[in-house]
């Protein structure tokens, strides 16, 4: 793409990662590939690409408030009595610790956004850490279980899938709260 860009004339290339979080992987991946930083996580497996016009990367998603709008909508589009629900924001999420509490805090700063305009009772994040090693995925549907079982005690519990797309992750949160009171529908940010 970015010698076909190039090839074109293109005098800058603006690289847009459509990532839910800045925190991951995948995205000093991609700035390794891009030159923009000098090790990633998969150093030994790829070399960075060559790039001869400047080039930039914008953040992804993480908190942008456009992310609490099409969240806001998919609770509202559940909900029934906003004031006596409780909403649980459910993430794919890392596989590391550190970045795992960034994606939570941004997701914090979403959910506080949802919860003041759409008057829930509460509106919880969380990451099922999905790539994690297994006893890191078991503790984190643990945690999810447990809230909202503690949630659903309280009131009617929605949860909401902070996905960009769909393809497969999605399936997977019904099945983690199998057994469990709550409303869900499998649709993404996209």
């Amino acid at each position: 793409a970015i010698e076909t860009l190039e090839q074109r004339g293109a005098r800058r290339i603006v690289v847009v990662p459509l990532l839910i979080s800045s925190a991951s992987e995948v995205m000093r991946q991609y700035e390794y590939l891009l030159g923009l930083r000098d090790h990633g996580p998969w150093k030994e497996h790829v070399r960075p690409v060559a790039v001869r016009v400047p080039l930039a990367m914008t953040a992804p998603l993480d908190d942008d408030p456009v992310v609490s709008e099409v969240l806001l909508e998919r609770a509202q589009q559940l909900s029934r009595s906003p004031e006596s629900e409780s909403v649980i924001l459910i993430a794919h999420g890392p596989t590391g610790d550190e970045d795992n509490a960034q994606w939570l805090a941004a997701m914090g700063r979403i959910a506080a956004r949802i919860r003041q305009q759409g008057r829930f009772r509460a509106v919880i994040p969380l990451t099922m850490r999905d790539d994690a090693p297994q006893p890191v995925q078991d503790e984190a549907t643990r945690q999810i279980r447990e809230v909202v079982r503690t949630q659903s005690q309280e009131g009617r519990t929605l949860v909401i899938p902070v996905l960009l797309a769909t393809g497969g992750v999605e399936a997977k949160i019904p099945r983690r709260l199998r057994g469990l009171s709550y409303a869900y529908r499998a649709r993404t940010l996209l």
